[in-house]
């Protein structure tokens, strides 16, 4: 269940069209509770914004997820957890991602608040083997904290008149079944259209310079990206145009696919009464499927010559 508060957050900072104001200071200038948090939204945009252009969303490091236990040395179902161990991130609307302590999800108690539907987004049947196909995702999450008394400005409030009087920063992590996404796209703007479509036009002083390049290849692939990124916001423009019933989806950031390996789906539930629904040998966790943010201190490593 997630908070309004979280909510009115998402909302804001998936608006990338609107221009940010700061509050403009002067002396004797009666300032009131919008002016506070038109101040606090300007830098805290500010940042998600520079983080979504020019960072993208993904993993700095860590958070790495893996089954504990690992492996069953009998090779018997027992209870399984999932845990995501510390890191840093950009989620998918340029906001912070710390996980400063592990973070653990229970798959038996996980699998019982699931549907049948809800668990056949993932469900695949092959001549082999069947499969359960699973995504972890993270977000940024404001966690409200610190209830004080406020002034009742709601009907019947005055019994109960309590806000929180801090938001703090947190984060989210989710377990969804899904199936894998196989296509490789260039994805700079996690919510903006892949740059994965035809050449644009260019006129013949344009198409001259990547035409002329051909004896550098390392250069010609430059200015084919930077042609590309010069059209790239043409038919979706700076605004996501993200619908309020995708936000949450948009912000989130794969953290890794799992694969279980199943007879079928109804001995998966049926064995949701018991705690040891799994056997871990037959859990496959891909951590490198998800996007990675690459510091100019990595490119410089990566680019080194021996």
């Amino acid at each position: 269940m997630h908070s309004t508060q979280d909510e009115n957050t998402l909302e804001q900072d998936a608006s990338f069209d609107q221009p940010l104001k700061r509050v403009a200071y002067e002396a004797g200038m009666l300032l009131g509770l919008e002016a506070t948090r038109d101040e606090q939204q300007y830098h805290r945009r500010r940042l998600s914004r520079h983080q979504y252009w020019l960072h993208g969303a993904g993993t700095l490091c860590g958070m790495s997820v893996r089954a504990d236990p690992a492996t069953a040395p009998d090779n018997d179902p027992m209870p399984v957890r999932l845990l995501v161990s510390e890191g840093v991130g950009i989620d998918g609307f340029g906001r912070d991602i710390l996980v400063n302590e592990p973070y653990c999800i229970d798959f038996g108690q996980w699998l019982k608040a699931q549907s049948e539907a809800q668990l056949l987004n993932g469900y695949e049947e092959t001549d082999g083997a069947n499969y359960l196909h699973l995504d972890v995702t993270i977000r940024h999450h404001d966690c409200a904290i610190a209830r004080q008394p406020v002034l009742a400005r709601k009907l019947n409030l005055s019994t109960d008149a309590v806000q929180p009087s801090r938001l703090k920063d947190s984060v989210l992590l989710e377990l969804q079944a899904s199936m894998p996404d196989a296509e490789d796209r260039f994805h700079p703007w996690s919510v903006h259209d892949a740059l994965d479509g035809p050449a644009p036009t260019l006129n013949t002083d344009e198409q001259s310079m990547i035409d002329d390049a051909a004896g550098n290849p390392g250069l010609q692939r430059q200015l084919a990206l930077q042609a590309k990124l010069l059209h790239a916001l043409d038919n979706t423009g700076v605004s996501a145009d993200t619908a309020s019933d995708r936000l949450e989806e948009d912000a989130r950031i794969l953290l890794a696919h799992i694969r279980i390996e199943l007879d079928n789906l109804s001995t998966l539930l049926n064995a949701t009464e018991n705690t040891a629904v799994l056997n871990p040998n037959l859990i496959q966790i891909n951590n490198l499927v998800r996007p990675f943010i690459l510091t100019a201190s990595q490119l410089a490593f990566l680019a080194r010559t021996e």
